[in-house]
């Protein structure tokens, strides 16, 4: 979504985007050695010159009342001029408490930021792999085995519900995730990407605090009603 005109907001973009050279990727996914930026690194490159261009942003948390209760991110930057773009993310959360909503939207809020300004958080190895397409052999006729597999490796199966643990989630709410996520129904079915985005979005969740502590530090305090 965007105002009536952008004028003024795209060449405002367009230079911000030319002073930004670079975001510091300050922490590790674990599994694959990947390197991305975190929330408040994104935040301290581009607090100045967001400012120095004339343009701000804001997320904001949406709730869809129905059969299956949404909740939303919205993304807007705006312009002195008056101007804004928006846009919005679903979030799928592993359990629909303030632990699992606000580990949700600390990841939600990270990509969409990325996303709207137009720069990027994480490395392009991992990008390329979440997003490169796999060859798809023809389907065999096996009787005695008619589940759908992935591609995902033992280790990845091993590390996602060894990581479920160590945040205290039990493989039944990781399986939820899954379904949520990615319309599967077990961790078998998902392709080597999926895993990497599940173990990246267990690893955004912090161990060892009380689940509302938790979510009170992740959710941002006015950026999220």
């Amino acid at each position: 979504m965007k105002s009536e005109s952008i004028k003024e907001i795209s060449a405002a973009l367009a230079k911000f985007q030319g002073q930004i050279t670079s975001v510091k990727k300050d922490a590790i996914n674990p599994y694959f050695k990947s390197r991305y930026a975190t929330l408040d690194t994104i935040w301290d490159t581009i607090r100045k010159p967001l400012s120095d261009n004339g343009l701000s942003v804001t997320q904001t948390m949406n709730f869809v009342a129905s059969e299956k209760p949404l909740h939303i991110l919205d993304t807007t930057l705006y312009h002195t001029s008056g101007e804004w773009i928006s846009g919005s993310m679903i979030l799928n959360p592993v359990k629909d408490d303030p632990q699992g909503l606000g580990s949700a939207i600390s990841y939600a809020r990270r990509y969409s930021l990325s996303a709207i300004l137009g720069i990027v958080a994480d490395e392009d190895d991992d990008a390329n792999e979440a997003t490169t397409e796999k060859p798809v052999s023809p389907p065999v006729e096996t009787p005695q085995k008619t589940e759908t597999l992935g591609d995902i490796t033992p280790a990845q199966v091993k590390k996602i519900y060894a990581t479920a643990r160590e945040k205290n989630l039990s493989p039944e709410e990781a399986k939820a995730y899954i379904k949520k996520t990615f319309n599967k129904t077990s961790t078998k079915e998902l392709t080597k990407a999926e895993a990497s985005v599940m173990i990246e979005y267990l690893n955004e969740i912090k161990a060892g605090e009380p689940p509302l502590v938790r979510a009170a530090k992740e959710m941002g305090g006015k950026e999220v009603s």
